[in-house]
Order: C-alpha cells, then sequence, then structure tokens
C-alpha cells in the first residue's frame, strides 16, 4: 500500500520501523526482572493486547524491545477515527483535501506493519469517497483475507452539500468467477455508510456470508430493489436507509430488529413475511404516509415489543389506522416534522393500543415559528404500566421549545 501523510492522534501511529516482519518469538524478554507480565509466552500477551483498542496496544510498544512489535500481531478491533479533524474541518481551520491524504496514509501504515494472520473487526471512520477507491480497495481486501468478523466503513461526509460520487463497495471481491474472489464466510457484521451498494452486490453479499447477523446500509445510491429473503440466512438485525428504493422485500426467519428509511417521494412497494422472531422495529417515511410502512408489518405488530417511528405531518389528522391491541409493546418513540397547523392527537390510537406501555417519548421537530392556538381535549385510556414519558420539542403556552420527562414510580 502506498503512504501519505499523518492522521489521527500521533500516539495512536505505530513506531516508524515496526514494519519489520520479525516474530515477537525471537525478540528478548523482558529486562526488567520484576516484570512478571513480561514473562509471559507471546502467544498470551498477543491475546491480551487483542483485547485491548488499537491506540492502547500501540502504546505498549515503548515499554521494552520485546514489546516493540507485539501489537502488530494482535487478532482484535482495529479502528480508525480521527474526530479532532473532522472538528478542525468543521471549524474551516483545516483542509478536507489534506487530511484525507494524512488519514489514508495512516490507515496504510498500520495495515502494513499488521503481522496477524486473523482480525476480529475493522472500521474506518472519515470522509473519504470514490476518489480514495484505490486505497479502500486495498483495506477491504486486508480485512478479509485476515478472516474479518465485523467490517464498518462510514464515508459519512463531514460537510453539508457535500455530494461527491460515494465509494463503490468492490463487486470483484464477491462476484463468482472472479479472478480477486475472496472468502466471506467469517463476517458476522457489515456496516456500510455511504457507501454505494447496487442490487447485485446486495444479493452476493447475502449469498457469501451464511453467517452474518448484521447488515446496515445508510445512503447507497444504487440500491432500488431489494430484497432480502432466504430460508438459511442467519441475518438477525437489518437496517436500510435509503432514498431510492422501490421494492423491499424481507423473509428471515432469525430477523430479531428490522429497520428501514425512505427519503424517497415514491412510495416504494413493501413485503415482511417470515419474521416469527421479529420484536424491534424502526420505520421512517418524510413523504409518505406511515400506514404505507406500517401495513406490511401488519401480521407482527402483535409480537413487537419496540417500535420506532420517524415521520413529516403537515395537516390536520393522521393517516393511521387503528391498531389491535399490541400486548407486547413495551418501548414507542415517535420522531415528527410537523407545523402548529398539524394535529397530533392522531398518536393517541397507537398508545392507547398497548396498554402495557412503559417507555413513550414524542420528539417533536417544528418547520415553523410557533403560533398561538387553541387547546384539544382528548379522551383516553390512562396507561397504568407506563413508567417514563418524555416530550422533546413541547409547544404551548409561554414555552418556547424544550423537553420534559415525567416518571411514573406507581
Amino acid at each position: 500500500m502506498d503512504g501519505g501523510g499523518g492522521g489521527g492522534d500521533d500516539e495512536f501511529r505505530p513506531p516508524a520501523d515496526t514494519a519489520e516482519h520479525a516474530s515477537p518469538e525471537h525478540e528478548e524478554r523482558n529486562e526488567d526482572p520484576e516484570d512478571m507480565i513480561g514473562e509471559l509466552p507471546h502467544e498470551i500477551l498477543v491475546s491480551i493486547l487483542s483485547l485491548l483498542t488499537l491506540k492502547e496496544a500501540v502504546r505498549t510498544s515503548v515499554l521494552s524491545r520485546r514489546w516493540k512489535k507485539l501489537w502488530s500481531y494482535t487478532a482484535g478491533s482495529l479502528e480508525f477515527e480521527d474526530s479532532k479533524t473532522m472538528h478542525g474541518i468543521l471549524r474551516n481551520t483545516k483542509s478536507l483535501r489534506v487530511e484525507r491524504f494524512k488519514f489514508i496514509g495512516w490507515v496504510n501504515r498500520v495495515l502494513d506493519s499488521h503481522q496477524g494472520s486473523s482480525i476480529r473487526e475493522l472500521r474506518v471512520r472519515f470522509d473519504l469517497n470514490n476518489r480514495s477507491r484505490r486505497y479502500v480497495d486495498e483495506w477491504v481486501a486486508a480485512a478479509l483475507a485476515k478472516r474479518v468478523q465485523n467490517l464498518e466503513l462510514d464515508f459519512s461526509p463531514f460537510l453539508k452539500g457535500n455530494h461527491p460520487t460515494w465509494y463503490t463497495f468492490p463487486s470483484k471481491f464477491i462476484f463468482p468467477n472472479t479472478r480477486c474472489r475472496l472468502d466471506l464466510s467469517c463476517l458476522r457484521s457489515l456496516c456500510l455508510k455511504f457507501v454505494n451498494v447496487t442490487d447485485e452486490i446486495l444479493e452476493c453479499i447475502l449469498s457469501s456470508c451464511p453467517f452474518l447477523e448484521r447488515l446496515v446500509i445508510v445512503g447507497s445510491e444504487l440500491l432500488s430493489n431489494i430484497k432480502v429473503a432466504g430460508s438459511s440466512l442467519s441475518l438477525k438485525h437489518l437496517f436500510i436507509y435509503s432514498n431510492n428504493f422501490t421494492n423491499f422485500e424481507v423473509s428471515a426467519p432469525n430477523l430479531v430488529s428490522l429497520g428501514y428509511h425512505n427519503d424517497s417521494k415514491r412510495a416504494p412497494q413493501v413485503l415482511i413475511e417470515n419474521a416469527p422472531l421479529l420484536t424491534s422495529v424502526y420505520l421512517g417515511a418524510l413523504y409518505d404516509p406511515i400506514s404505507i410502512y406500517l401495513h406490511p408489518l401488519w401480521s407482527s405488530l402483535h409480537q413487537l415489543g419496540a417500535l420506532h417511528l420517524h415521520m413529516n405531518l403537515f395537516k390536520d389528522g393522521l393517516e393511521i389506522p387503528q391498531f389491535p391491541l399490541l400486548f407486547n409493546l413495551r418501548h414507542l418513540t415517535w420522531i415528527v416534522h410537523t407545523s402548529d397547523t398539524a394535529s397530533l392527537l392522531g398518536l393517541t390510537s397507537l398508545v392507547e393500543a398497548a396498554p402495557f406501555l412503559r417507555y413513550f417519548e414524542l420528539k417533536l421537530e417544528w418547520t415553523e415559528p410557533w403560533r398561538r392556538r387553541n387547546a384539544k381535549k382528548v379522551n383516553a385510556t390512562p396507561n397504568r404500566y407506563l413508567k417514563v414519558l418524555k416530550i422533546l420539542g413541547f409547544r404551548g403556552g409561554n414555552s418556547h421549545g424544550g423537553g420534559t420527562s415525567c416518571k411514573n414510580n406507581g
């Protein structure tokens, strides 16, 4: 891999000579006779370091000659994130282009220095795009070759309005009959944010990862027909956030939590079936009536323990169906983008349908200045088991925003 500048905290970097390919078993024992930990076999020391963060493991390289390269054999987590640089870019005190170059060089040096045959996790969080494709492809290849279990690429843009071409997950590593195809069978968790994934790539990921339990895809511009189906899927947690998909089909017998958010003005076709273990659902729709997303889940609503809704409301009245009794629902959160001309009383039908609800949070996000209007009354059945009520962004009387939290200790 090519080098580059710096990136991240200086103490987070390996020493300059850690790229030497010497095994720790050939290093001298610790010269300090009171260092009992240093006398342990190198396999045990590497196992201990594998439990630390990358930053903590690299710090041990200054202890002695023997510890100098031990960190590079760890099988734990390699996490690359630079929040200080991100804040500097947001404050216009640092150049995004320059910092990208430094960040890429940092990741390259660490991965070049790493001598272990496996890693548990690789996380890369920075504002990168398709111009960095050459390097990111190498990082993904290195992680898969080391039988990575958890892979996260979070390339969320730091600056609003910055909309370049996103990096596309490399199909050459997963498509059948390609020379570069790698083994994805060890993957347990895959998180891709602002990484383009096509329908074909998604299909190959699901068919190539028999033990994949968690899949998160946020911001992909190339997904349109999403199909997550198969009786042999191990998938337990699925979250899709997109503004382009037209079809969304899920059939996963082991699925426990499901989330999908659509920013498009086009209502997609949604089909949810064969999800007997589903207990937690997140639904987001900024343009469509929430009922479009609730109806496909109608047969599963009775088994839900947690429901999270995110929607727009800009008129008086809610298009919400009459809910069946939700005896298992304990946790309900609702984020509503609204204006003062809309009525929120339609929310009560869902609250009343959950007689054993214990936690209810309502967050209001206003689009217009507050205007005084007449209060409305509602005849509602009290929820006797409700313990926590949070209302954020409430407006009424002389209050202009803020939040309130109530606890029922009875």
